[in-house]
């Protein structure tokens, strides 16, 4: 397979592969093949004398910098051998007397940055070698008047082992612009050398490109610092100044252990050299601690094993929380429009439930499985908390000795399994947002009492943790079990009851909607057929009869369910009734009135006789099946006259005789 047919790879990338497929370079050997002798490595570098004077002290003002950040910058001339610089996790011996061409070692950013005379990045897997397919390659070449290649600066960053769950525009978003200002910089410098007449010009030059590098630095919203081995701040970005509260001049000089709780270990990582990635980290300033993942880079010195200096990444919490969230799905994606259904009873529960979204106070849907309580909790927090994650938890589906941990979350080494660096909870994670607890009537009955703690101080503690932290959320609750039954079975604490109960929402099951069967039931045949590419069918009036009929126990996942069942079986476009579900051909009754079905429009006032208490006449009960039966067909006097048993002809004299608009 050509590389050029891959919708994946750039063109440039993809030819670059061919011609080092064509020199024979194996994608899975190493970088060390070919080497320099010493005699012509001394050669290299005196043919690159003037190149090398001019960009040694530009380098030298960036390696620091970069360093910090996890790069390594280097030089190379036109066929690819090292010249000065660091190379990344490299002794530097074997390196320096490699020639990295496509002739030696593929595609490589300076390489085809040379090829093509323009900067050029490439991403991981985008290098040839298999061995440099976790880095980050920038690169930019330095020309002449004449346009020719004198050498290419490459700015490299290795990403570590999981490189996917990093921010990828953070990790390489301004590196490419860093190695093109610092070669043109050295392009400049090297005309300075030629003709003093540019001099001014190329000083103008140099500045911008510093200061670009350090405004890029100011930009990152991370804080970002350097101490030494005693603990003392060298430097740090803006960020990092406001994390701690203090100025740029005020942070020089000070001691990273003012900032630390007493049992903190991250001086002692440092001197060990230890690297760590998110390690959590409570920074306190004056009274108030905060929360904050914290990386360890540690640096040595490039003529010992000493430590020279250690990069410490400060990401409070919530921020990375919100982004785990956000990657894990942990979304709302319906909004009120989504809900389907015109019967009364819908369209109460829909305005409940917008009103009650205005409000900060606990939500409880109630209603049958099947019947979209979900489908309102997302609802709910897309009108009241859109920006916020929405973290939803199945009490029931969740394994009884695990829910704990899932709910609070642990620190580490809080049991056998744990995580090392420990896991934030669902509670932690709802902060900003919605937590909705589907099933609450399952949740273990030991756990209530701190779950209503939660609610009262909104603090949770994490499983074998010592703080408390601050949580703001928005919490619905949602059952299909009486709650008052499980009250008084001692299931279910009543204090726990009230505090979830505020705000009420009784959503209907569907056998009590009315014609939102039939328009369910439309929307589910043309949402299923697109979404499967296939021509939507009609459905037939002796189908669509069956439909109304049944009683639909599981609600609208039963109908769903059932409608994608038809479908697949549909012949000619038309679904019939032999093309429905088993259970809808052999049981088909109209269900008992349980309350309001009238659609909007029209409305009908249908008795009720939940109770069994109030006895009809024999021409009431007439008159409230008819408007049952009409109401289930959605006025369509043919379907209703089917539901009844009676003809059309009868239908429409008893209409009339009983006074039923329609």
């Amino acid at each position: 397979i050509s590389p050029l047919n891959s919708p994946y790879l750039r063109k440039e990338v993809a030819e670059s592969w061919i011609r080092s497929k064509k020199y024979g370079v194996c994608p899975w050997g190493t970088y060390e093949d070919y080497r320099l002798t010493e005699e012509e490595l001394e050669q290299a570098r005196e043919q690159n004398k003037q190149l090398i004077e001019v960009a040694q002290p530009l380098i030298s003002n960036y390696l620091e910098l970069a360093s910090r950040h996890g790069h390594s910058l280097e030089l190379f001339d036109p066929s690819g051998v090292f010249l000065l610089g660091i190379h990344v996790n490299l002794s530097l011996d074997p390196v320096l007397a490699v020639v990295f061409n496509e002739s030696t070692t593929g595609t490589t950013s300076h390489g085809l940055a040379t090829y093509l005379k323009k900067p050029v990045q490439l991403i991981g897997p985008e290098n040839y070698l298999d061995v440099w397919r976790n880095f980050i390659c920038s690169a930019a070449p330095i020309l002449n008047e004449e346009n020719e290649v004198l050498g290419t600066l490459a700015l490299i960053q290795d990403l570590g082992d999981r490189p996917w769950e990093k921010d990828p525009v953070k990790l390489h978003a301004h590196s490419l612009g860093w190695v093109s200002s610092l070669a043109v910089a050295i392009e400049k410098q090297l005309k300075l050398r030629n003709s003093y007449d540019s001099l001014s010009e190329v000083n103008k030059n140099l500045r911008k490109a510093t200061e670009t590098l350090k405004v890029t630095l100011e930009f990152i919203d991370e804080g970002v610092m350097t101490i030494d081995p005693d603990g003392t701040i060298i430097r740090s970005n803006q960020e990092g100044s406001r994390i701690f509260n203090l100025n740029h001049d005020e942070m020089k000089g000070r001691k990273i252990t003012d900032f630390l709780s007493p049992k903190s270990n991250l001086l002692d990582l440092v001197t060990k050299k230890k690297t760590v990635d998110y390690m959590e980290e409570y920074i306190v300033v004056g009274e108030e601690e905060k929360p904050y993942l914290v990386s360890v880079k540690p640096v040595k010195k490039q003529d010992t094993d000493e430590l020279d200096f250690a990069i410490l990444r400060f990401n409070h919490s919530d921020k990375i929380n919100a982004l785990v969230t956000s990657r894990s799905g942990a979304t709302a994606k319906f909004s009120f429009d989504d809900i389907i259904g015109e019967s009364v009873s819908m369209l109460k529960a829909k305005s409940l439930a917008r009103r009650f979204a205005k409000s900060l106070d606990n939500v409880l849907l109630l209603g049958e499985s099947g019947t979209g309580k979900e489908l309102f909790a997302q609802a709910i927090h897309n009108s009241s908390r859109p920006g916020g994650p929405f973290i939803a938890v199945n009490c029931a589906a969740m394994p009884r000795n695990l829910i704990e941990s899932e709910l609070f979350g642990y620190e580490s080494g809080a049991f056998t399994g744990a995580e090392k660096n420990g896991r934030p909870g669902k509670i932690e994670l709802a902060n900003g947002g919605t937590l909705f607890l589907d099933e609450i009537g399952d949740m273990p009955f030991e756990l209530q009492a701190v779950i209503l703690r939660v609610l009262q101080d909104k603090m949770v503690m994490r499983l074998g943790g010592k703080n408390y932290r601050q949580v703001n959320f928005r919490l619905i609750t949602a059952t299909n079990q009486n709650l008052q039954h499980l009250i008084q079975e001692k299931k279910f604490r009543e204090d726990l009851y009230f505090r979830l109960s505020v705000l009420n929402i009784d959503i209907p099951p569907l056998r009590d909607r009315g014609y939102d069967i039939a328009i369910l039931a439309e929307y589910f045949i043309k949402n299923y057929a697109e979404k499967m590419g296939l021509p939507v069918p009609t459905i037939s009036d002796e189908a669509k009869e069956k439909i109304l009929q049944y009683n639909w126990p599981g609600n609208v996942r039963q109908l769903e369910n059932a409608i994608i069942y038809a479908v697949n079986l549909a012949e000619d476009n038309i679904i019939e009734v032999q093309h429905l579900p088993k259970e809808l051909v052999e049981r088909t009754e109209i269900s008992p009135p349980s309350g309001s079905e009238a659609v909007a429009p029209p409305t009908n006032n249908v008795p009720s006789d939940t109770k069994g208490e109030e006895l009809f006449s024999m021409e009431e009960s007439e008159k409230m099946a008819i408007q049952k039966a009409m109401n289930r067909a959605g006025n369509n006097v043919a379907i209703a006259s089917k539901l009844l048993g009676i003809s059309k002809t009868t239908l429409y004299r008893k209409l009339k005789k009983h006074n039923i608009d329609f």
